[in-house]
């Protein structure tokens, strides 16, 4: 015969298996928190990731904060500790945003530009020679032989982040949809100086991943973890 316990937790499994699961909760990076919102049964439910810690985990980024839950009409709920894995990124499109020098300890900033980067945002727009024909310069390769483009190299910059969150109990946070294996697709588009700042230095990071021994990358390191303290 079952126990009680036994036939409790065979009724939250069952719960847990017949629950919808939610893969990827869509966020934009505002200041230093990852802001969004998913709907569950009608409801619609915000949430916000705060980052507070950055490190490097197995050669992989790895950002360490709290995440909120706001449900309707109901105060908002908390899950402390929870960590936020780098699985992949996607680049942005477009002109590169300008580099920043950030100053130790604060959130001000003093713009600095590579020349490609003050070319880039300097020229002017494309005339037509004659109609349908435009001026083409011949086109540059990198030292691998790939062709470079309007955003690689030090023009290079990451518009999505995905992460893989730690496990989310949402039964304890009442909410009716299962966050046990979901991830967090972080959109980089930011309005303000803050989120202009942690794009570059996530870009920054993200590309120089596979030398994470080098001084240069645990400066950068330094540098996003004084961010999300400013």
């Amino acid at each position: 015969m079952f126990t009680d316990q036994a036939s409790q937790e065979i009724q939250q499994l069952r719960a847990k298996s017949s629950q919808t699961k939610l893969h990827t909760l869509h966020a934009i990076l505002r200041g230093r928190v990852f802001d969004g919102k998913f709907e569950v049964a009608g409801k619609t439910i915000g949430f916000g990731f705060v980052p507070n810690r950055a490190s490097l985990v197995e050669g992989k980024l790895v950002l360490n904060g709290r995440i909120g839950f706001i449900l309707p009409k109901q105060t908002t709920r908390y899950v402390d500790d929870a960590t936020a894995t780098l699985i992949a990124t996607q680049g942005g499109i477009g002109v590169s945003p300008v580099r920043r020098q950030l100053l130790t300890g604060t959130a001000q900033t003093a713009q600095t530009a590579t020349s490609d980067q003050k070319l880039e945002q300097e020229k002017g727009p494309e005339t037509d020679l004659q109609p349908g024909l435009h001026s083409f310069e011949p086109p540059k390769y990198d030292e691998l032989g790939r062709p470079r483009v309007e955003s690689t190299d030090q023009l290079a910059f990451v518009g999505v982040l995905y992460f893989k969150l730690s496990p989310i109990d949402n039964q304890a946070l009442g909410i009716s949809i299962d966050l046990s294996d979901v991830q967090l697709g972080g959109r980089l588009a930011p309005t303000d100086d803050l989120a202009r700042d942690l794009q570059l230095l996530f870009s920054d990071i993200v590309m120089k991943l596979d030398r994470e021994s080098d001084d240069a990358f645990h400066s950068l390191l330094d540098d996003l973890n004084a961010a999300f303290r400013s």
